[in-house]
């Protein structure tokens, strides 16, 4: 892994590391102090995105209360007051307690592009031509050129899965840190976990849609053809059959058809929010 370059800055070293740095990658200054509140607040934010994209930006601070000559030459009447420098000079200024999103759009003009992400489009597209062992070689080298990007990982984890190979892709990303799972890739791909977990208890398709034949409203049968219709990215249809367990038995294993849905639309309201909604009023219109 790459480490995160977080550095404290001093007069004495101000053109070295930020002046000089920035001509290679950009350097986030940070004007702080040990009394100010939102300094404390931002900081750590900070530090965890410089790790995030460590070796993309270095994170530069300055404590004002030590460096009143680098805080008066910057002419700083308030902190935490923040500067980005590129290239050996001063491109972009945030003053205040910013989210998150503020710094990543500030630095994003002057990153390098992210070599492993065109890495992991190439290996998504090789897989989907059934070249699996290209697409094994992509994502190592996508690791490669970006060990910290958590995404390559997930998308391995994906391609066990979708091979079979159940037991290596839940190893995976049971190693992989919280903010991968909790991603969207990542929730994603522990839905398919437990829609393949409804499929592995379930019979054969073929005699899930018999029982169906037989019997229409059979609770066990609608429930199982769900997993079935999500695993193959039948999305619509295994919410239409879940709602007709829902319609049929709604306290069927403790009422699964509702809290399956509710799982589904967490997973889907990005990408396909007209559909999410389409289908909430649905289920709204059961309850009520």
């Amino acid at each position: 892994m790459m480490e995160a370059m977080i550095i404290d800055v001093t007069q004495e070293n101000f053109n070295e590391m930020v002046v000089n740095n920035s001509m290679h990658v950009p350097v986030l200054v940070d004007f702080w102090a040990p009394w100010c509140g939102p300094c404390k607040q931002v900081m750590p934010m900070l530090e965890k995105l410089a790790k995030d994209l460590a070796g993309q930006f270095i994170l530069a601070k300055i404590n004002t209360e030590e460096q009143e000559e680098l805080a008066n030459h910057f002419q700083i009447r308030s902190i935490p007051s923040f500067k980005i420098f590129h290239q050996g000079h001063v491109v972009e200024e945030l003053q205040g307690g910013q989210p998150l999103s503020a710094f990543q759009e500030a630095l994003k003009p002057y990153l390098k592009p992210d070599v492993s992400e065109d890495l992991r489009a190439q290996a998504q597209q090789a897989f989907a031509e059934g070249d699996y062992d290209r697409a094994m070689q992509l994502l190592g080298q996508a690791s490669q050129a970006n060990p910290n990007n958590y995404r390559i990982h997930l998308d391995l984890a994906k391609m066990y899965f979708q091979r079979g190979h159940v037991d290596e892709a839940k190893q995976l990303l049971e190693k992989l840190p919280d903010e991968a799972k909790e991603s969207d890739e990542g929730k994603s791909l522990l839905a398919l976990f437990k829609f393949s977990q409804m499929v592995a208890e379930a019979p054969d398709i073929e005699t899930v849609q018999k029982n169906l034949q037989a019997n229409p409203n059979d609770p066990e049968a609608l429930y199982h053809l769900a997993g079935y219709l999500m695993l193959h990215q039948q999305v619509e249809e295994a919410m239409n059959c879940l709602l007709k367990l829902f319609t049929v038995d709604r306290d069927f294993r403790d009422g699964i058809a509702k809290t399956t849905l509710l799982e589904i639309f967490d997973l889907l309201h990005k990408e396909h929010p007209q559909l999410v909604n389409a289908y909430r009023r649905k289920l709204q219109n059961l309850l009520f």
